[in-house]
Formats: C-alpha cells, sequence, structure tokens
C-alpha cells in the first residue's frame, strides 16, 4: 500500500552531502545555474572553454554570447561522449534543453540527457482533462507503453513532454497535446486553464539511464482543461498504450496500488487539492501535500 507521502517523498528529494556540491556557474551572470557531483567534475576534462575552482566549489562555464556559450558546452560534451566518460552519455539524442537566467533570458542550451549532469532546471508541461460525470469528477490517465524505460506500463498524466529551447510552454503543451491524444489545439487554447506549477528537485535513481545520483530539479507547468461528457481520448502514439477514464475512487485505489509514475501521483494529487477533493478536514497530511510540490528552488529560473 502507497500513501500519498511516498510519493511525495520520490519527487521531492534532498542530496546527500550537499556541503560537496559544486555550483554550475555561467561566466557574465549572477547566480547559481545547477549543483554538480564532485564525481562529475573529476570524470570530465574541462580544459580552457570552463573555470574550475576546487577551493569555491565552482564550475564556471566561459564565454562572451550565447553562441559562444553553446559551443563551448556542446564541444565539450561531443568530445566527453566521444571519450565515453559517462555511462549517461549513451543516451544522446541531440535534443536541446533551455537555461534560463534573469528576465527570461536563454543564457545557454545543454544536451538533453547532460542536463542532469549540471544539475540545472528542466522544465515540462503537464496536462490533466477531466470531465464531470454522474459519480463526480473523472480524469483522463494515459498509461505508458511497456517498452518504456522509465516507469514502464504505469498510469501518467493525460499529456505531458519535456520543454525543449525554442519553445514556450503553451506551445509545447499544444504540440504535446495534438501528438499524444489527438487533443485539437483550438480547443485547447479556448479551454484550457494554466494551474501554475509543480516544483521538485528528484535524483537518478534505477529507473534513469546513466549514472545513479544525479540531481534533476524540475518545473513543471501544468494545466487542466474540461472536456465534454461526449468526448473520448483515444492514444495518438506508440509511448502511450491507451488512455482511460477514472473517477476520484478509481483514482485513489490507483495511488495506494502504487500504480502511477511519482510526479502524475504528485499531479493528480495536486488536483484533488486544488478541486477540493482533498481537504485539510479530511486528509492528515493535507498541509504537506498542499506545499511540498510549490517549494521554491535555490537555482535561477524564468
Amino acid at each position: 500500500m502507497k500513501s500519498y507521502l511516498d510519493y511525495l517523498d520520490e519527487c521531492d528529494q534532498f542530496p546527500k552531502n550537499p556541503e560537496l556540491l559544486y555550483k554550475f556557474l555561467i561566466s557574465g551572470y549572477n547566480g547559481t545555474f545547477g549543483h554538480i557531483l564532485p564525481t562529475i567534475i573529476q570524470a570530465i576534462s574541462w580544459g580552457a572553454k570552463w573555470e574550475v575552482d576546487h577551493g569555491h566549489r565552482t564550475l564556471k562555464l566561459l564565454g562572451s554570447s550565447l553562441d559562444e556559450r553553446d559551443k563551448n558546452m556542446h564541444d565539450t560534451l561531443v568530445a566527453e561522449r566521444e571519450k565515453k566518460s559517462l555511462e549517461v552519455f549513451a543516451d544522446w539524442r541531440d535534443e536541446l534543453f533551455p537555461v534560463y537566467g534573469p528576465g527570461k533570458e536563454l543564457v545557454v542550451s545543454v544536451e538533453r540527457c547532460a542536463a542532469q549532469i549540471f544539475g540545472v532546471l528542466t522544465y515540462g508541461v503537464q496536462l490533466l482533462a477531466y470531465q464531470d460525470n454522474p459519480e463526480g469528477i473523472s480524469i483522463w490517465v494515459a498509461r505508458r507503453a511497456a517498452w518504456k524505460r522509465s516507469y514502464p506500463d504505469m498510469l501518467d498524466s493525460t499529456v505531458g513532454g519535456s520543454l525543449p529551447t525554442g519553445e514556450s510552454p503553451f506551445e509545447c503543451l499544444l504540440r504535446e497535446g495534438w501528438e499524444e491524444a489527438a487533443l485539437d489545439p483550438d480547443f485547447v487554447k479556448k479551454n484550457v486553464v494554466a494551474c501554475g506549477t509543480v516544483n521538485y528537485t528528484c535524483v537518478t535513481d534505477d529507473y534513469s539511464r546513466g549514472e545513479k545520483g544525479l540531481l534533476s530539479p524540475e518545473v513543471q507547468f501544468c494545466y487542466e482543461i474540461k472536456l465534454p461528457k461526449d468526448v473520448a481520448l483515444a492514444p495518438g502514439e506508440a509511448a502511450v498504450s491507451e488512455i482511460v477514464l477514472l473517477n476520484v475512487e478509481e483514482l485513489k485505489q490507483a495511488l495506494e496500488k502504487a500504480e502511477f509514475a511519482p510526479l502524475t501521483g504528485c499531479l493528480i494529487l495536486d488536483f484533488f487539492v486544488r478541486h477540493g477533493i482533498l481537504t485539510f478536514e479530511n486528509e492528515p497530511n493535507y498541509i504537506s501535500i498542499a506545499s511540498r510540490m510549490h517549494k521554491p528552488l535555490d537555482l535561477a529560473t524564468i
């Protein structure tokens, strides 16, 4: 039996020995953009495009322009990929994740698989589509394909995806909605509701590709949309095996049976709080559930 707090604990983690972490800095900008394990600092040949300060435990990416920083980052990671210095490079996807600075300024992009090396914030979008039925609110939840490495065959949000460089959260939502569930973009534009963010820091584990113990802070832009009762969703891509409609009691049972991926479990709980399904009166851990996924992160963000 899995408790609601178990879902929070799996997403909202604290790194071991935080005093040993190196801060990831970017030339020309104040603030910390990520946290790096000492083993990563030792494993990579940083060269002249970087500045390593072991005394202050910092790693600084050099470069006076976005193009220069992007090149320095890319050249270093490609060289390390060729040397196979880290296991994580085996998951290279040629997909760039953005690193933002003050005022939503893009300060560098990093290969997706390498984001966790630097412990930088990554972003995603999550949509929960629901209906009002005779038994109350029901949510459409996707089931991950059995062949997926991370959380295979487990329940997921209706639609979700990572935010790549060059795409806004809303643009990402529209694209993912169409690709994963054939949700008409015009309908989504008119009816979707933005519900803030869910923020947390995961630590890579056996479900992750590559090294274990890397910090993976994430911000998920959350949306919900109410669908007409005559609308039925179906998978739009192979990564989703099915999309099923579950009422509140069925959702609670699935949570208890550990059928949800950790993040999605937290998204369902956040939805329950938002819609008054979980309250201070009926849930003993209400304050933790309502607050732990919305904590400020100590990193530069948009």
